[in-house]
């Protein structure tokens, strides 16, 4: 990063808990993340990486899953008058004050991965993402036909307020409502997270219900799936379990068979992109698309072995 001015950090420590960076001639992007999991610390260091091979500076602030912490921030990014933001929000609802500040203050602003579209936007302001219409469709589909387009679906859910769980969910209903012979049976919210998704289904295999897939909103709930599963002493590959974003982790598990599908969500290319229209932005170029989409793909065991 470039030198830090010592006596505005300490001025920034004792007034505050967020340190300050103080800019240069270097390019510099404030990003504020939205939480530390294994996709999110993916979509971070795609960023450190292209904004470093493109000689440009990132300070990273992580609010650890609290909207108020975010705020205070942006805020502080926003006063330190990087050249540009990055926003993964902790929440949607907070996206447009989030948008308004950044604006207000004149800084180029690009919403990341947690869609939010408004009907008008800012001369600088962008979002970049995946088009959740893709994502638990491709999951859901290649589930079904597995399953020979029979079975009872159970869903895991992540967060109920975001947008990109809500549509995921929904499109994971809309396939399962095409085949006569396939219900869903059970749908759960786990957050997002690995170990409430390992909670939510010990309780259901505590109450005897049946299930033949597991569609997961993302990958960690995937897994906290096949955790609960062998807790319980039972081989994940009896259930067809599908999960979201590809990350390491979940590929290994696909190798193994424990998982059945998941689909990339592109963190390398989601925020590669967010740098460049950030710094384009930044570098006062006009914005002629306020949305990039970023393609999801379904990933199997053999697609794994044919891209090797």
């Amino acid at each position: 990063m470039t030198p830090i001015r010592f006596s505005s950090l300490l001025v920034a420590l004792f007034a505050s808990t967020w340190l300050v960076p103080t800019l240069g001639a270097t390019p510099l992007i404030g990003i504020a993340s939205a939480k530390s999991d294994n996709f999110q610390n993916l979509l971070r260091s795609s960023m450190e990486q292209h904004a470093s091979q493109l000689g440009a500076d990132t300070f990273v602030m992580d609010a650890n899953n609290d909207p108020v912490l975010q705020q205070r921030q942006v805020r502080n990014l926003i006063a330190a008058k990087v050249d540009a933001l990055i926003v993964v929000p902790t929440v949607i609802k907070a996206a447009p004050d989030i948008l308004r500040e950044a604006t207000a203050a004149g800084i180029p602003i690009v919403l990341l991965n947690r869609q939010y579209l408004p009907e008008q936007w800012p001369a600088k302001a962008a979002y970049v993402g995946s088009n959740e219409l893709e994502s638990g469709t491709l999951q859901m589909e290649e589930l079904a036909r597995r399953a020979h387009y029979r079975g009872k679906v159970a869903i895991l859910v992540g967060d109920p307020d975001n947008p990109s769980s809500r549509m995921r969910t929904e499109d994971v209903e809309k396939v399962v409502a095409k085949y006569p012979e396939m219900q869903v049976v059970q749908k759960t919210t786990a957050n997002w997270e690995r170990n409430q998704a390992t909670d939510a289904v010990t309780a259901w295999l505590k109450k005897g219900m049946a299930f033949d897939i597991i569609a997961a909103n993302n990958d960690e709930m995937a897994l906290g799936a096949i955790r609960a599963l062998e807790k319980a002493g039972k081989n994940p590959k009896d259930a067809l379990i599908g999960g979201i974003d590809a990350t390491p982790e979940a590929l290994q598990e696909l190798r193994s068979g424990k998982l059945a599908v998941t689909v990339l969500q592109d963190a390398k290319g989601q925020g590669g992109t967010a740098v460049d229209v950030a710094l384009a932005m930044a570098q006062g170029q006009p914005v002629s698309e306020h949305v990039s989409w970023i393609p999801f793909r379904l990933i199997t065991s053999d697609s794994l072995e044919q891209s090797q």
